[in-house]
């Protein structure tokens, strides 16, 4: 007797495995070790903006322990040091644009004519520590324009009194002025001054 076997019956087919197990391994090991990867990425990514954070709130802490010490201090001296010295400093200002105010409405500049002999005027009025950034002669020598920076405010008027000295300004009357502090990066404060005669 003889049996026939169908080897094209499913049972008998040779299967195909589309995912084994060690290939479902390789892919989580694979995956691992991409978010592995990005992990540590973002890790160190992020770590200088932690340690910047760190270091601000410990400043910020630091500050505001400096401001409760500051609110203290105020609160038992009633005058600050700071402000006080700003007062004196503001006070002697005015008293320098008052003696400035003072020189320019005695009238005692004249005129004359040609630019070169006012040019030389204000050189030889100069004074040690303020300079000259602008010169306007205009209407002949009728109208008269200054432009400079000093030092200190204190050396203004003592130009002036030798401006008012020379005799080719005599005759001129200068009946505007303009006192500003800019202030410098590097260090002490120029005053920038403007004085014409209109």
């Amino acid at each position: 007797m003889m049996q026939q076997i169908n080897l094209y019956q499913p049972m008998f087919r040779k299967q195909s495995v589309v995912f084994s197990a060690a290939t479902m391994l390789q892919a989580g090991i694979f995956f691992l070790f991409i978010f592995l990867s990005l992990y540590a990425y973002q890790t160190a990514k992020v770590k200088p903006y932690k340690e910047q954070l760190t270091s601000l709130e410990a400043e910020l802490s630091q500050l505001s322990s400096q401001v409760t010490a500051l609110e203290k201090f105020q609160k038992g001296n009633s005058k600050s040091k700071l402000l006080e010295n700003e007062i004196e400093k503001l006070s002697n200002e005015l008293v320098q644009r008052e003696r400035i105010s003072k020189i320019l409405s005695s009238r005692t500049f004249g005129n004359s004519s040609g630019f070169s002999s006012y040019l030389e005027s204000f050189a030889r009025g100069h004074v040690q520590g303020t300079w000259l950034t602008d010169v306007k002669i205009n209407q002949g020598g009728a109208a008269l324009g200054l432009k400079g920076k000093t030092l200190s405010s204190e050396l203004v008027p003592i130009y002036l009194q030798k401006l008012a000295e020379e005799k080719n300004l005599m005759g001129s009357s200068f009946n505007v002025m303009e006192l500003a502090r800019v202030e410098k990066e590097e260090g002490d404060p120029e005053i920038s001054f403007s004085i014409s005669t209109n």
